[in-house]
């Protein structure tokens, strides 16, 4: 499938779009074109090339401070705040699930938060998966645990090392 990642406009239909979790979608079709408007946060899409307005996927990141290190030797020694980027959500449409496309959103998503990590500082890419069952999709990507101490908190982060090294895997 040949598709484009690029960030939400007017033209998207963003109407059409279900990834079959009424938040996911509630917040694309309501909310993601005001917020990158006034810069709260940045929602990509992904369409395909032969339908360049249809919405299949989306991710949206914005800056994250972390004012709990993540358990890791880097960090450990830092009592004040770190940059960081934040997965805020990733979906993918019912008719195009389970065909790569949230992988593909991931890498982006890890190639922006190089973008970032580039210009300003970012100790890596953090998501908080909304449930347990997509746990093993980010673990497969090198994510950790961002509190490997609470078992009730799904939070998780990718190293800005382990993301150079995903990106260069990819080059």
């Amino acid at each position: 499938m040949s598709l484009t990642i690029e960030e939400l406009t007017l033209q998207h239909n963003r109407k059409a779009f279900d990834c079959g979790i009424t938040e996911l979608n509630q917040f694309l079709q309501q909310q993601a074109r005001q917020k990158n408007t006034k810069h709260i946060c940045k929602t990509y899409v992904a369409c395909q090339d032969s339908a360049p307005t249809l919405i299949v996927g989306y991710h949206t990141l914005t800056g994250y401070s972390v004012t709990m290190p993540p358990a890791h030797k880097d960090y450990n020694k830092y009592p004040h705040p770190l940059g960081a980027v934040k997965l805020a959500r990733l979906a993918v449409d019912s008719s195009q699930q389970g065909q790569g496309l949230g992988e593909r959103l991931l890498i982006d998503a890890i190639y922006r938060t190089l973008l970032v990590a580039q210009q300003i500082s970012a100790i890596g890419l953090f998501v908080d998966p909304m449930i347990p069952a997509v746990v093993p999709f980010y673990q497969q990507y090198g994510f950790l645990p961002a509190d490997p101490g609470d078992d009730s908190r799904l939070e998780m982060w990718l190293p800005i090392n382990t993301c150079i090294e995903i990106a260069e895997a990819l080059k």
